[in-house]
C-alpha cells in the first residue's frame, strides 16, 4: 500500500516545520552577518532584490522555510559564499 502525505496549502507553519531548528539558526546567523556588516534591513533587502518584510520574518524566525534563492541571494548581498555559511548550533538560546 502506498502511503499518501497530507495536501498542504503554502508554507508550513513554524510549529509544522521540521526545519524550525535550521531557521533559528539562519535568523541568528544572518542577522549577526548583517549587522557586522554594518546596513540595515531596508539596505539588505534592497541589495538582495527582497521585500525587506522577507527580511525581518526571517530574522525573527516567523518564515521558517525560506525561499532558497532568497537566501541565496540575501548571502549575495552580504558577500558571502555558500560554502561559508555554516550557522553554528551555539548561537541559538
Amino acid at each position: 500500500m502506498e502511503r499518501q502525505l497530507p495536501v498542504t496549502r503554502g508554507r508550513r507553519s513554524k510549529a509544522n516545520s521540521r526545519y524550525a531548528t535550521q531557521a533559528a539558526l539562519l535568523a541568528v546567523q544572518l542577522r549577526e552577518r548583517r549587522e557586522r556588516a554594518g546596513i540595515t534591513q531596508e539596505r539588505l533587502a534592497a541589495l538582495a532584490g527582497v521585500g525587506i518584510a522577507t527580511v525581518r520574518k526571517i530574522e525573527t524566525g516567523v518564515v521558517v522555510e525560506p525561499g532558497y534563492f532568497t537566501v541565496i541571494a540575501l548571502m549575495g548581498a552580504l558577500g558571502i559564499s555558500p560554502g561559508e555559511f555554516r550557522p553554528r548550533q551555539d548561537t541559538v538560546s
